[in-house]
């Protein structure tokens, strides 16, 4: 109901005031979206839909790929599984004998190995990186809130899967670490929910270690008298049966554990890396040392942290630079499994139109030299796209595997952070 204390006068005055400051804030978004946040912006649309057909597939057949003067096959010296046996020793239509990676003229530095692992060796790193790699000393998101048994939420969702405990057993639900919130004023959380939300709205948020400590490709970790804090628990997040739960882990963090807020390093946190990516990392390093404008020595090639990301369906990874890393001379190791996405990538501003790249299971994406310092995102993921060797099949061991792949796509990435051999002891 209009306020009968302004005059029809002063409402079109508000209005028309208020039509301008639309009009000048669209203005200004228009003027400053950049050509990365336009690509964003194009994959992030449910309607219409995006089209998928001007993403680069670099498993086109291989007459199509080269007739795009941009694209430059290289022939590797020898197949993956002959560089490391954890690539995969079976043939699957192709996938886990690649003898060809790819480079691209708009992106220096970018080495691109489609259909780097078998099958059976992507359903080998899927159970690795739920069940093994989620497990303490590891950290993920859900550690700032949960009280996370070290062995991970995995064997629990397990316990639930396989009907040896009912989901709404206490044995397996993961208590929150808060039961009070720290903004809560001491009083616990018992005031009406009008209350709460005023609470909300007024906390204040503490200031970010990037505004004080800017970071840079000089300053690639904060210095040791910064704090390097943690985000305070909330008592609000709620209870969930694993199998839920499990959907809410977004990243766990191996070897050199990160700090998400100042997007930098724990140096003095290292939990032991897994010696299989350790072989898998170093041998793309080795395949592909002199196919690459940008080559770096395998044996120099320490496998020190690492990130698993997990997207739902309708998560995705805004753009974003790695400079967290001391040496950022070392490449950059991606495997992705589960879902296809679009993977957009783009140069050292977001000024740069990206290029869309189809990134599938089994692909193995290579960051060198120049390409370390571009601006990279994952804007989508695309439904429907799950390779039929990933989902439910005779095995009854994989079912609870496929089912989370069903709606999900995994990313492994690994990082020297250490220039050679400085990190050795």
């Amino acid at each position: 109901m209009p306020d009968p204390l302004i005059s029809n006068r002063q409402r079109k005055i508000m209005e028309r005031q208020a039509e301008r400051n639309r009009e000048m804030a669209a203005a200004k978004r228009s003027d400053t979206r950049t050509p990365f946040r336009e690509a964003e912006l194009q994959y992030l649309s449910r309607h219409p839909p995006p089209d998928y057909s001007q993403a680069l597939d670099f498993r086109k057949p291989h007459e199509e790929l080269v007739e795009d003067p941009k694209v430059k096959p290289v022939h590797l010296q020898k197949p993956l599984n002959e560089f490391c046996p954890l690539f995969g020793s079976e043939d699957y239509q192709g996938v886990g004998k690649s003898r060809y990676a790819f480079l691209h003229e708009d992106h220096p530095g970018l080495i691109y190995i489609p259909a780097g692992f078998t099958p059976a060796a992507q359903r080998t790193l899927v159970k690795a990186c739920l069940k093994d790699y989620s497990r303490h000393p590891n950290k993920s998101n859900l550690d700032t809130h949960y009280t996370v048994p070290d062995s991970g939420l995995w064997d629990l969702h397990e316990d639930v899967f396989y009907d040896k405990r009912e989901a709404d057993d206490p044995a397996v639900l993961v208590p929150r670490k808060a039961t009070t919130d720290v903004h809560a004023g001491g009083y616990g959380s018992d005031d009406d929910d009008e209350e709460e939300e005023n609470n909300k709205k007024s906390k204040k948020s503490k200031i970010s270690i990037r505004t004080l400590v800017p970071i840079t490709d000089d300053t690639p970790s904060v210095p040791d008298n910064v704090p390097k804090t943690d985000p305070e628990p909330s008592a609000h997040v709620p209870i969930l049966p694993p199998g839920q739960l499990v959907r809410k882990m977004r990243w766990i963090t191996l070897g050199y554990q990160y700090h998400w807020p100042s997007k930098t390093y724990h140096f003095d946190q290292n939990a032991p890396f897994p010696p299989e990516l350790c072989e898998l990392s170093k041998a793309v390093v080795e395949a592909i040392h002199e196919v690459g404008s940008y080559p770096y020595a395998s044996e120099d090639f320490v496998a020190e942290a690492g990130v698993v990301n997990y997207y739902q369906l309708k998560d995705r990874l805004m753009g974003h630079v790695d400079r967290s890393e001391l040496n950022k001379d070392a490449p950059l190791v991606s495997f992705s499994f589960g879902h296809s996405c679009i993977y957009l990538l783009g140069g050292s501003t977001r000024e740069k139109p990206p290029t869309p790249v189809l990134l599938q299971s089994g692909d193995i994406l290579v960051m060198t030299g120049p390409c370390r310092a571009a601006f990279h995102g994952v804007p989508r993921i695309i439904e429907g796209t799950l390779p039929a060797y990933l989902q439910k099949s005779q095995d009854p061991d994989w079912d609870i595997y496929a089912e989370y792949l069903a709606e999900a796509r995994i990313n492994l990435n690994i990082r020297q952070v250490y220039p050679p051999k400085k990190g050795e002891t």
